[in-house]
């Protein structure tokens, strides 16, 4: 009787152990991965032929597309900004215009994207007369 009781225990104590290695694999699949978090820095400068021409650049960010009038009064110009965090596999994109009707704005401008705390890094570049269209996929 003593011999069965042992065998008893030790089988019950058996069972547990395999419990308590099942809970840890349970909770695993219950976690959700955390995806990474992707920033935006759109950068551009510009020349005009007069002063006080205005400019409009179109960017898009977390909450979705929007507009900024760019009128700084020179015949040169710079507009940056940063928004995020975004999702991997988002669109970006930026484009200027001129929203005078005087000729030759040049412009320069850039897309760069970080991911977490990474450095930024330009993903899209490109220069123009009057307007300019960049885009990027974020896909690393």
């Amino acid at each position: 009787m003593l011999i069965s009781a042992a065998c008893l225990f030790n089988s019950c104590s058996k069972d547990d152990d395999d419990v308590a290695q099942v809970e840890p694999k349970e909770q695993q699949t219950n976690n959700q991965v955390e995806e990474a978090r992707y920033y935006v820095k759109y950068e551009v400068s510009y020349k005009t032929r007069w002063l006080n021409d205005v400019v409009k650049v179109t960017y898009m960010t977390e909450t979705g597309e929007e507009t900024s009038r760019i009128d700084n009064g020179s015949q040169t110009g710079r507009w940056e900004a940063t928004y995020g965090p975004l999702k991997k596999y988002r669109t970006t994109s930026l484009k200027f215009f001129n929203q005078s009707s005087h000729d030759l704005n040049t412009c320069h401008a850039r897309i760069y994207v970080c991911r977490e705390k990474e450095p930024f890094v330009i993903k899209a570049e490109g220069s123009g007369v009057n307007k300019l269209e960049l885009s990027y996929n974020i896909d690393f």
